[in-house]
């Protein structure tokens, strides 16, 4: 069982997929914002990070730097509703484990790297 955390400003989007990483027997921990994810990153233990790109207060590629220089150095794997190109060869460049597209089933989403 692992220890996910979920930056997403999109709070409905957030807990539903908090209620997947559940039911796949995982904890999760939802943060709304950059500074509160930061925040969050830092104080606890996490396996993975799931990083929003599209947050008010900037681009969440900003804090891929931060979030895989932590002790624990969690897998980050960068979510958008929109899918850039370049965009995805940045966060990868920059650390990424992964990017993906949030589509409209979370399950779906999810399937290239968890397995339930």
């Amino acid at each position: 069982m692992g220890k996910i955390l979920i930056i997403d400003d999109d709070k409905m989007f957030g807990q539903t997929l908090a209620a997947v990483v559940k039911r796949m027997g995982h904890d999760a921990v939802i943060a709304f914002n950059m500074k509160e994810g930061l925040d969050t990153a830092r104080s606890d233990v996490f396996d993975v990070v799931l990083l929003d790109v599209g947050l008010p207060e900037g681009s969440g590629l900003c804090l891929l730097p931060q979030i895989k220089e932590l002790p624990s150095c969690p897998e980050v794997i960068i979510i958008t509703g929109c899918g850039d190109p370049d965009g995805a060869e940045l966060a990868i460049k920059t650390g990424a484990w992964d990017y993906i597209e949030k589509t409209g089933s979370t399950k779906k989403m999810m399937l290239p790297w968890c397995a339930p």
